[in-house]
């Protein structure tokens, strides 16, 4: 896989995870349960850092990118993976439907796929 398709997998992840919270915020707005445990406006400044965390990558800073990346692992590995999951086991009810619990988490995963890849360089150049 070359860094531009690693780049444009990681641009929709960052899609999929600013819609979902979009999603959640537009439940909270309208009286209704966020769809998952994690704050949804919180969540979605996380993910508008993240996309920052992409620039070096699109400029080709390949060291800097990498850097970042693995910062993101740790953050997303932990908030975004592990408390989804802790969560899950210990406190279903903070999820609105078994749906949240699949997805939400599910597109965390898929982005911590993504950033492991450039993380470790399992990219061409």
């Amino acid at each position: 896989m070359t860094l531009k398709t690693l780049l444009k997998l990681q641009l929709g992840y960052y899609i999929l995870g600013m819609l979902f919270n979009f999603g959640s915020m537009y439940a909270v707005s309208n009286g209704q349960q966020q769809w998952t445990s994690n704050d949804p406006v919180p969540a979605a400044m996380f993910m508008t850092i993240y996309a920052l965390f992409l620039v070096p990558g699109f400029m080709k800073k390949v060291t800097l990118y990498r850097v970042l990346m693995g910062v993101a692992v740790v953050l997303m590995g932990y908030g975004g993976v592990f408390q989804h999951f802790y969560k899950i086991m210990n406190t279903p009810e903070l999820y609105c439907c078994t749906a949240a619990m699949i997805v939400g988490p599910g597109i965390n995963v898929y982005g911590l796929i993504l950033n492991l890849m450039a993380a470790f360089g399992r990219f061409d150049k």
